[in-house]
């Protein structure tokens, strides 16, 4: 053995042992960062839609289909108004369950070419047994053609898949005489469509369970008109304020088209909004307004003014009916929304 070589030995030892320990170190962060990476990316559920599906959609929906669409929507009605949460579960403090008033729905004056009413409009898509309509909001995006909805507007949850033929018409007037006065806007096809995993995975939007309801919100893409967004065409979307102050008033608007309503028309309300949770339902607590619009305004928007300014805080979700009450409730926008908007 010649002198120092156990000297070297020792040393390339010593560095291969540091140079493992510094490529596992590095495995780990980057295994980390790519995990809350796809934490992130999979808590998205999206369908992106071909030329070929879009320029279908594009004709898929004339007159005699709009027509047939059956108003989208959910109602149950409310068990405990202050419900029994397991033990381990820390309720809010500020958790207010109690039931708010009904508020009687105001019909909106058309035409809806005004700034605040061209952004509200109709969305018409096509499930597994037939077609079907909601309502949704265009809100401000770097697209410029992005439209807030309600989850079951846009798929079936955990047994189902994401709907087809998805279009969005704002300022939809179903009593004009003309398809100009009907569609002032024209009709927008989606091309690309996304939900929450929580909705995706959970959501039973035609069974009894609405305990994935928290996350029932959603939101599509439209397709560019002759090189102009939606945002150009109609004027500047809303702005989302995530992580609202719970407890406002807020201002509802929607196109319901179950009885008494037929849905040509927009509808608002305007009440206070409380906290609404049932036994077994995740957080984030749902709001809660009164409401009398039916099916058909499920996923239009609600609106608070905070500091002088009007935000889109919420969607319509679900009715929630009792002998002597008509309420409504929409989901709470926090960071799974908002990271579903950003993915987008």
């Amino acid at each position: 053995m010649q002198p120092g070589s156990t000297h070297n030995k020792n040393l390339i030892v010593t560095m291969s042992v540091f140079a493992g320990v510094l490529v596992t170190l590095i495995g780990l962060v980057l295994s980390g960062t790519l995990a809350v990476e796809a934490g992130r990316t999979q808590a998205m559920n999206s369908k992106q839609y071909s030329d070929r599906d879009v320029e279908d959609t594009r004709g898929f929906w004339d007159q005699n289909r709009q027509d047939e669409a059956k108003p989208r929507g959910n109602e149950i009605s409310p068990g405990q108004q202050q419900p029994q949460l397991p033990d381990q579960e820390q309720q809010r403090p500020e958790a207010d369950f109690r039931q708010p008033p009904t508020i009687q729905a105001r019909r909106v004056a058309a035409p809806y070419t005004e700034p605040d009413t061209a952004i509200r409009g109709k969305i018409f898509f096509r499930m597994p047994d037939g077609v079907a309509e909601c309502s949704g909001t265009v809100v401000h995006h770097p697209s410029g053609n992005m439209v807030w909805t309600a989850g079951h507007c846009l798929h079936g949850g955990r047994n189902g898949t994401f709907y087809d033929r998805v279009t969005f018409v704002p300022g939809y007037n179903g009593a004009g005489r003309t398809p100009a006065e009907r569609e002032p806007y024209g009709r927008w096809p989606a091309r690309r469509t996304t939900v929450s995993n929580q909705w995706a995975q959970n959501a039973d939007p035609g069974g009894k369970d609405a305990s994935a309801s928290p996350y029932d919100y959603g939101a599509f893409i439209v397709d560019s008109r002759a090189g102009r967004t939606l945002e150009d065409a109609v004027g500047p979307g809303a702005d989302v304020y995530w992580n609202a102050p719970r407890h406002l008033r807020v201002q509802s608007f929607g196109y319901p088209g179950d009885t008494p309503y037929d849905g040509t028309t927009l509808y608002t309300c305007s009440s206070p909004t409380t906290d609404f949770r049932e036994d077994g339902w995740p957080q984030p607590d749902m709001l809660w307004m009164g409401c009398t619009m039916t099916g058909g305004s499920s996923g239009g928007g609600w609106f608070a003014e905070v500091n002088g300014r009007s935000f889109l805080v919420s969607n319509v979700s679900l009715g929630v009916t009792s002998p002597t009450s008509h309420t409504m409730t929409g989901p709470y926008l926090g960071n799974v929304a908002k990271d579903m908007y950003d993915s987008l």
